[in-house]
Order: C-alpha cells, then structure tokens, then sequence
C-alpha cells in the first residue's frame, strides 16, 4: 500500500495509467517492466510467443508486462496477425510515447506551465 499522498503503481488499472503523467509513467519504467520494454525495442512485430524466446524472457513474464506497457502507452499492437491470428506488438520510441500522451491531451508533466 503507498503511503498517503503516493501513487501505488504497483497494481494499477487501465484508468490509472491514463490519469498519471507521462514523467509519473517513466518513473514506472524499472525492472521487467523496462526489460519488457527493451525486448520489444529490439524484436518488433512478433508475437508474445516470439518476444520471449527471442529476448529471453520466461512468457508468463513478459505478458503480464506487455499488457502494462499498452495501457501505459509504450506498446501497441501492430496491424499484422501471424497465421494462429495471434497479435504482433511493437514498442513506440520514447519520443512516440510522449507524443502519444500528448495528442490525447493526457498529462505530459505534472508541472504547471509559468508564462
């Protein structure tokens, strides 16, 4: 449980990632959660199947984590399907990330803008 005043991102929901700020989601981007992000960096357009085998990642792992990172922003499903009809994921840059946050009017910082 977070101590009062604190986000808990430990077990968010679909609509608590989209109420963080970006920078509060970075934050989030540690351990399997930014090991996930970097298989999909570096293998896009595979399946979970295919991710894991090829990054190394146990799949009960990297599923629970690619989930995460769709609801977050940092991954999408591709358009393309293999022959199973099994999703293709890919993982958007930092700066599509941001972008992405940006163009829904979601919160990029939690800073108030001086001017």
């Amino acid at each position: 449980m977070a101590a009062q005043g604190t986000k808990d991102f430990g077990a968010m929901t679909p609509s608590d990632f989209r109420n963080v700020t970006f920078r509060e989601l970075e934050t989030r981007m540690t351990g399997d959660r930014m090991r996930a992000y970097a298989i999909w960096l570096h293998h896009p357009d595979c399946t979970t199947r295919e991710a894991a085998q090829r990054g190394g990642m146990d799949l009960l792992t990297l599923r629970p984590r690619t989930t995460e990172l769709v609801q977050m922003g940092f991954v999408v499903l591709s358009d393309t399907q293999d022959a199973a009809g099994q999703g293709r994921y890919r993982a958007r840059t930092w700066a599509e990330a941001a972008r992405f946050h940006a163009e829904r009017g979601l919160p990029v910082s939690s800073q108030l803008a001086l001017c």
